[in-house]
């Protein structure tokens, strides 16, 4: 558990957080491969991520890297599906399957006494997948069948036109498969994916959980024997101009509206400015009693909920408030979540609002990483997204007890949330 003493009652301070615990500990295999290792003992389970380094960005069509990753499980040479998924089963092995634009990961929970018999089996997957037709065409059939349905949410449809909008439709951000998309991909493309980036020279591997010295022994075995290359990280191209303004999207009979505003950030991950901003976004919407939740959710009775938040990618950043509410009181709340923004701007932060702000942060932060699973994720998230401690440094240096003033919100509000750099995304039956 990551450690917090307060020496004065009252008053959390960023520098009694012991954050040894965030920095994993390094296996090297004979090949040169790392592998990455968070260890709490008491937890009798394992959590190991294997990290493609690659992702949407490298495809050559739409639901191409999704389908590399996900039937990489389902049939090698030597064992057909079913096989696979009862060796699973009886062990009670779960696996997960997950891409983004720069990643395609496999993650696998289990028992560290299957380790030497769960292993191999991950090689075989790696080395000898063979996706088999049949297994394509469920795959896709159930792929599309989600897409239809996912066409039919408005906060899908919100999220996936408010990408667009910020980083346009031919970048990697903006880009999304519709159902007639997966009508053009075979399992051709599929398997050749998989030959070129689902291999050992592009893998990373993150574990957490009861590691023992006995265990990194066994990646040894399995995989130090294994040829690794290296591999060039994806660099993802710089986005056009943002469209700002109002996109209205129409839902045919659709029971809620969707709101999403925001835009992308003049920040690097590195920046501190972009760490003041985050004070400046929970303030708006990023926890219960924030400025958006007393007026929109509590005064209003518009949504259950309202949220601002950031989000970093490789290379940029994100930033946007979300909610949803009824047909008829979308163009209201949208008004709402505009005065907010300008209220910020204008008016000045009182001292104690902004320390409870702080110390939400601080209790946020405290509780994101309170387990071996969730350090474990932090780190996995830091790896695909190239961020590395300086931004926590960066975090906690404007956390520390008035390091972040009122002239300070106000100053970082003035420059990001004027409400004509914003798009504003409304998708419903509108």
């Amino acid at each position: 558990m990551i450690s917090y003493t307060n020496p004065v009652k009252g008053a959390l301070s960023p520098a009694d957080i012991d954050r040894t615990p965030l920095i994993p500990q390094h296996y090297a295999l004979r090949n040169g491969k790392v592998v990455h290792y968070f260890t709490d003992n008491h937890i009798e389970l394992m959590k190991i991520d294997f990290i493609f380094g690659v992702g949407t960005a490298l495809q050559t069509k739409k639901m191409q890297a999704a389908s590399a990753i996900n039937l990489m499980t389902n049939g090698t040479q030597r064992h057909s599906s079913r096989e696979i998924a009862e060796f699973l089963d009886f062990r009670g092995i779960i696996m997960e399957k997950t891409n983004d634009e720069v990643s395609s990961t496999l993650t696998v929970y289990c028992m560290p006494r299957y380790l030497d018999e769960l292993l191999p089996l991950v090689r075989e997957m790696i080395e000898e997948a063979v996706y088999p037709q049949d297994e394509f065409d469920i795959f896709i059939a159930k792929r599309k069948q989600k897409l239809m349905s996912n066409m039919q949410r408005t906060s899908y449809v919100a999220r996936n036109r408010f990408m667009e909008c910020l980083y346009g439709s031919d970048h990697p951000m903006g880009r999304f498969a519709v159902p007639a998309d997966l009508d053009l991909l075979t399992v051709q493309d599929v398997r050749e994916f998989r030959r070129c980036y689902l291999d050992f020279s592009h893998l990373d591997i993150v574990v957490g959980g009861a590691v023992t010295e006995a265990d990194l022994a066994v990646f040894d075995k399995v995989f130090g024997g294994c040829e690794c290359t290296g591999y060039e990280v994806v660099a993802l191209p710089e986005p056009g101009d943002a469209v700002a303004g109002l996109h209205k999207v129409r839902v045919p009979d659709a029971v809620q509206t969707t709101l999403r505003v925001g835009r992308r950030l003049p920040f690097k991950w590195n920046d501190v400015d972009y760490s003041r901003f985050m004070v400046v976004s929970t303030l708006l919407g990023g926890y219960f009693g924030s400025r958006l939740m007393s007026n929109i959710r509590e005064d209003k009775g518009y949504t259950y909920g309202i949220h601002a938040m950031t989000q970093v990618r490789r290379g940029s950043i994100d930033f946007f408030v979300t909610t949803d509410v009824a047909a008829d009181k979308a163009e209201p709340a949208l008004k709402e979540i505009m005065f907010e923004m300008d209220r910020l701007c204008r008016e000045p932060v009182g001292k104690e609002e902004l320390e409870l702000v702080r110390n939400c942060m601080l209790g946020d932060f405290m509780r994101s990483v309170d387990g071996v699973f969730e350090r474990s994720e932090r780190f996995c998230q830091m790896m695909t997204s190239g961020v590395t401690e300086q931004f926590t440094d960066n975090y906690m240096s404007v956390l520390e007890v008035g390091a972040t003033t009122t002239n300070d919100i106000m100053s970082m509000a003035q420059r990001i949330l004027r409400q004509d750099d914003m798009t504003v995304v409304m998708a419903g039956d509108c």
